[in-house]
């Protein structure tokens, strides 16, 4: 199960870095980095708690 939210963390990080590369230098830039660092974090936590 961890593994699936793994998954899709990834998958959705990797959606907000693409809309990011299309807003740099935009006011939604920090939006979508804040967004980006928060799916960071939980798939560190998921990976860390599918290790335990």
């Amino acid at each position: 199960m961890a593994d699936r939210r793994i998954e899709m963390a990834k998958q959705k990080r990797d959606e907000l870095q693409k809309k990011l590369d299309k807003v740099k230098g935009s006011p939604r830039e920090e939006e979508f980095q804040l967004q980006i660092d928060k799916l960071d974090e939980l798939i560190v936590h998921l990976e860390n708690e599918l290790n335990k």
